[in-house]
């Protein structure tokens, strides 16, 4: 699939000067980023539907409810932005820039990390890429 060398080669470029890799499926459908300072086995999984419509999915081995999911889309005309935003969305993460949180109800969203603290006034719990934005998580 060709939507999967596009996104492939842009998140690589997204994530140079990381440790981070980036693996792609031999049918295509998945591609998947993991590095050696991720916490705890954490990776992140692309599952390509189509040339701008992903699944991105950032797999906390330790948290209730993983893989935790952001569905990335757009029209077809517009997929090379499409990807950008997925290649952005994935160094964001990586960067810790972004971090998961889930709400005490167990709402879950992906919020910028000088959000964090208002988001955690509210009980909720935070998982980020290597951890260090990583917050009322329960003990494993």
């Amino acid at each position: 699939m060709q939507a999967t060398g596009t996104v492939a080669h842009a998140i690589s470029e997204a994530l140079a000067g990381t440790d981070a890799s980036v693996a792609a499926s031999a049918d295509g459908d998945l591609i998947s980023i993991s590095s050696l300072s991720a916490k705890s086995g954490r990776r992140i999984e692309i599952h390509i539907r189509d040339s701008s419509d992903f699944d991105v999915a950032f797999v906390v081995p330790e948290a209730p409810g993983s893989p935790f999911e952001q569905v990335i889309s757009g029209p077809t005309q517009d997929a090379s932005a499409v990807v950008a935003e997925v290649a952005r969305f994935v160094s964001n993460l990586v960067a810790e820039r972004t971090a998961l949180v889930v709400g005490p109800r167990g709402r879950r969203q992906f919020v910028a990390a000088s959000e964090l603290r208002s988001e955690l006034s509210r009980g909720s719990t935070s998982f980020s890429w290597r951890g260090h934005h990583d917050a009322n998580a329960p003990a494993v």
